[in-house]
């Protein structure tokens, strides 16, 4: 017997399509539970994207990181999205993980384009609406009276989905306010001074790139060693290093951390210094290096008269440089470019307070807080881009530290739209912030520091058009010191590592990545898994029927989850066969939750609703959780605590006793 009535039914469903997520998370489980799979919705950092946790008990019967298992339950997923026909969801994150464990198994996310949501695209000229636009009106519906008639009926069945409904029902939180952003400067404006006011001087702006077609090409290479064993190796041969990498002759800006002086001085108070012979300056001129950051922990090595015979040299070849300077204005000063009608600044910073500039004496650019935010802020309006270097944090870490991530957020958070960071000596992971990429250490490129003359590296590629930035990592291998990009396995090896680490992250980079500077928003790339409108179709095409014009006909949560057939992710909503759970034996890809510290993802065991399933098979409390917890003793772990990836840092490369800071 049931008390719920047609119009409190479709209240629901009405909750649902205007992106409650409440509702959405019950619209879902109405389909889900009788497959023994548990759903969870929040917001995803996507104007109109949703995240969708799946949770399901392991079974022999099938292996849940299989392609078509992950492909059989996305498509189920967005079928019953789609259906609700909404005008306010884009898209849809699912992410998939064992009941009780931490670790995800893996994610897809897929762009859903209803009708409803077509035509609002199509009638509005207005962009899409910010991430808090959407936030404001999602908790505009959610402060609205709750309807308690459509759940009246399940509370009355006496079953534990009706109580666990209900008590998420009312457990349910307000999303995150909305964050500040930076935002790029408006390029399309009058005629601007050819110099830009800093902090503490006009600073000339400089012309560079030469296709002139509004597209501003940008390349970042990792930390340059031209010393001892590379020459050992190379000789005198200035054209070997880059032989094989034309990208960096091709973009409009190639940069590299130049991270030992060009100098002939022999006055150090280092036990191991570097330098490399000013000769070989050219090694960088013959690979299209324009412009190099000094910031760093290497380039005193020789003192202040290893410094000045660095910058005499990088001037004498044409090769522009900050970070560094003979006194601590140029040392401050920006690197300002005017690249294919586009301005960019570059700004790059080092700790040390030893190795900092003074009025009259040569040195870094000292990384201090307020010193930065002053920086950014006085051009951040009177140029296109504002880019920081870093040069920071541990040697042959492959995590950043915290006090990495804080310093990289707090200069997006001053208005810098991209950083970069150098000095692990390794790749390290690359996180989106807010909308502006962080790419926190590129690794070595061509580094005589050290004997080792093959390992792995990374570039760093971005486009600028029309105020979006277009990031790309190349995955690069050096062998005998030569740089060149890989390609097919090898290329694949490379990216999954970035990828892996950078999983820690709340929103990994992925590679390619368009951003949009207007709305401080990502966008699908061409070549990414979420399609661009001319090529969106529904999730099964051919096999799902379009959702009907009258409410009235549309799916309506039952009260019965057993009488209930549930329409399968294979082919069509009618199809019998369904997504079956996975192998206990698969070993799921530790992700370390790169979620906000709000979301379910991050709440311990303990405080997760215990998910329903139907009474045919085993419930989550049957389970033998005292042999789970053997099994499993180390997960709590392994869970990222709140604004910290330390926990992570050590779990997957712990840093080697033998490890040199100054490397």
């Amino acid at each position: 017997m049931g008390y719920a009535t047609e119009s409190s039914q479709l209240s629901i469903e009405e909750r649902a399509r205007s992106g409650d997520f409440q509702a959405i998370a019950y619209w879902l489980n109405v389909f889900l539970l009788p497959h023994n799979l548990f759903a969870q919705a929040e917001a995803a950092p996507q104007p109109g994207c949703i995240r969708v946790l799946v949770e399901f008990h392991p079974s022999p019967e099938i292996d849940a990181s299989s392609p078509e298992f992950q492909q059989s339950l996305v498509r189920f997923i967005c079928h019953h999205i789609w259906k609700l026909n909404s005008d306010a969801i884009d898209g849809v994150q699912v992410f998939a993980r064992f009941i009780g464990k931490p670790q995800l198994l893996w994610r897809k996310t897929v762009r859903v384009v209803s009708p409803a949501r077509r035509a609002k695209l199509a009638e509005s000229s207005e962009p899409q609406p910010s991430p808090a636009e959407l936030q404001t009106k999602i908790r505009q519906v959610t402060r609205q009276k709750v309807q308690f008639r459509a759940l009246r009926s399940l509370l009355l069945t006496g079953t534990t989905a009706a109580a666990f409904i209900f008590g998420c029902w009312l457990g349910y939180a307000d999303s995150p306010t909305e964050q500040k952003t930076a935002t790029a400067a408006n390029s399309e404006t009058v005629a601007r001074s050819n110099t830009v006011t800093t902090a503490l001087e006009p600073v000339q702006v400089e012309t560079t790139g030469t296709a002139q077609d509004g597209t501003a090409t940008l390349l970042f290479g990792g930390d340059v060693s031209l010393t001892q064993h590379y020459t050992d190796l190379v000789k005198d041969d200035t054209k070997w290093a880059f032989a094989a990498l034309q990208e960096t002759k091709l973009a409009d800006v190639s940069i590299v951390n130049l991270e030992a002086p060009f100098t002939t001085a022999t006055d150090s108070t280092k036990s191991d210094p570097l330098k490399a012979n000013p000769a070989e300056v050219e090694v960088l001129k013959n690979g299209g290096i324009s412009l190099v950051n000094l910031a760093n922990n290497r380039i005193m090595d020789y003192q202040s008269a290893g410094l000045e015979e660095t910058i005499k040299t990088l001037d004498q070849a044409g090769i522009r440089h900050f970070g560094a300077g003979r006194d601590a204005k140029e040392a401050r000063r920006p690197e300002i470019l005017d690249v294919d009608g586009q301005r960019v600044a570059y700004l790059g910073y080092f700790g040390a307070e030893d190795q900092a500039a003074r009025d009259a004496q040569p040195g870094t650019n000292l990384k201090q807080n307020d010193r930065i935010a002053a920086d950014i802020q006085a051009i951040r309006g009177q140029v296109d881009w504002v880019i920081v270097n870093f040069h920071w944090g541990d040697d042959i870490a492959k995590y950043p530290n915290d006090a990495q991530m804080a310093l990289a957020r707090f200069s997006i958070d001053q208005g810098a739209d991209l950083v970069v960071g150098h000095h692990s000596n390794i790749l390290q992971g690359a996180e989106v912030y807010k909308g502006r990429p962080i790419v926190y250490s590129l690794g070595n490129f061509i580094f005589g520091g050290k004997a080792e003359s093959d390992y792995d590296s990374t570039m760093l590629r971005v486009a600028l058009k029309d105020r979006q930035m277009k990031v790309e990592l190349l995955p690069v291998e050096v062998q005998g010191f030569q740089p060149r990009i890989a390609t097919g396995d090898r290329a694949h090896e490379i990216l999954h590592q970035i990828e892996s680490v950078s999983d820690v992250f709340q929103q990994p980079l992925k590679s390619p990545t368009i951003i949009d500077a207007r709305s401080n928003t990502v966008m699908p790339p061409e070549d990414s898994i979420v399609k661009p409108d001319s090529e969106q179709t529904t999730p099964d095409s051919q096999s799902t029927p379009e959702p009907s014009t009258d409410s009235q006909t549309a799916p309506e949560p039952s009260t019965d989850s057993q009488s209930t057939p549930a329409p399968s992710p294979e082919t069509s909503p009618e199809a019998s066969s369904t997504p079956s759970s996975p192998d206990p034996t698969a070993q799921p890809t530790p992700a370390d939750q790169p979620w906000n510290n709000n979301s379910f993802i991050n709440r311990s065991n303990s405080q997760s609703p215990t998910p329903m399933v139907p009474q045919s098979a085993p419930s989550p409390q049957a389970m033998d959780h005292k042999r789970d917890r053997q099994t499993h003793a180390g997960d709590a772990d392994r869970l990222v605590p709140t604004n910290s990836i330390e926990p992570g840092r050590r779990r997957y490369a712990d840093l080697p006793a033998h490890a040199d800071p100054n490397s």
